[in-house]
């Protein structure tokens, strides 16, 4: 069985294209584009600075304004705060995101409950989650809406699905878990496993039985093998690392200057996983277009939400 591709791309262009209408009703509106702000507290990662690259190309594809705001990475916690209200107050700014992780002086807790649930686009502050839970959010965490909208692609009803979600972070497993539980009579049985039941040997019994796993865990690649799936599984892979390249005799291949290349994998061991399953999302090239697709999604309804729309 050779696994359908649940790409991306094409949906994140259609979602695209779709909040187009809203972001021109904005700017005719406030007489000024949409803008999106990204606060930097110390040096970035690459998986940041690919992330903050991936906000900005969206931002200009959309016309949308990006700003990235880079502070030291010695500031003190007080002062962040202070420059995350002084967003708050701004009424040229529409849309906050805080880029984690913070330099360890900072609790990421109180940097996130400092920006305006209003302004909150990664839908991490505790009243968009409070919201998120009664099932009433406008947003939510963009990589958690990211794999669920990507699964609805497939067409398959999840009605009374078992489904395993592998990873219980507070930005992607449980919002999963709280998405799909939404529906009334349309939602899985959902299953979230977590480094405990790792540590108890039963992931694979929890994901053998499961109709669709969502894998969000991100620290080891292959994490979940093919051995581990159901026959016919849907599988949505979160999870996006950096790891060397290998040639078949397992040495590492070279760039033209002799340095080794890297690839990105996710949690699921791809292409023993795509003979057995019904459909799997790529990575790259799955969840990943999507984040930030939904992420410009939380941005224009925190915009319309301004306009009482």
């Amino acid at each position: 069985m050779a696994a359908k591709l649940l790409e991306g791309a094409p949906l994140a262009e259609k979602i695209q294209n779709e909040l187009r209408t809203d972001i021109a009703k904005f700017k005719a509106a406030k007489n000024r584009p949409m803008k999106l702000v990204a606060v930097q507290a110390g040096e970035s990662s690459a998986g940041t600075r690919g992330y903050a690259k991936s906000q900005a190309k969206a931002c200009e594809d959309l016309g949308i304004t990006h700003q990235v705001i880079e502070l030291p990475g010695d500031i003190k916690e007080k002062d962040l705060l202070a420059r995350l209200r002084e967003l708050n107050s701004d009424s040229g700014v529409d849309g906050i995101l805080l880029f984690v992780p913070l330099p360890q002086q900072i609790n990421p807790r109180n940097a996130q409950v400092e920006i305006s649930p209003a302004k909150d686009v990664e839908g991490m502050h505790p009243e968009n989650m409070g919201r998120l839970f009664y099932g009433t959010q406008t947003v939510a965490p963009c990589t958690a809406m990211a794999a669920v909208e990507l699964l609805k692609s497939s067409g398959v009803s999840l009605a009374g699905k078992e489904l395993v979600v592998v990873g219980h972070s507070e930005i992607v497993g449980k919002p999963i878990a709280m998405l799909l539980l939404q529906s009334l009579n349309e939602s899985p049985t959902v299953t979230v496993a977590h480094i405990a039941t790792s540590k108890a040997g039963l992931t694979p019994f929890h994901t053998k039985r499961a109709d669709i796993v969502i894998s969000a865990v991100g620290f080891k690649p292959n994490l979940v093998t093919a051995d581990m799936l159901k026959d016919g599984a849907i599988v949505v892979d979160v999870a996006t690392m950096q790891v060397p390249e290998l040639d078949a005799a397992g040495k590492p291949v070279l760039d033209k200057k002799g340095n080794p290349k890297k690839k990105w994998v996710g949690d699921v061991e791809f292409e023993k996983a795509a003979e057995k399953c019904s459909y799997i999302s790529p990575v790259p090239g799955g969840v990943g277009p999507m984040t930030v697709t939904l992420l410009m999604r939380n941005l224009v309804r925190c915009a319309m939400a301004s306009l009482g729309r």
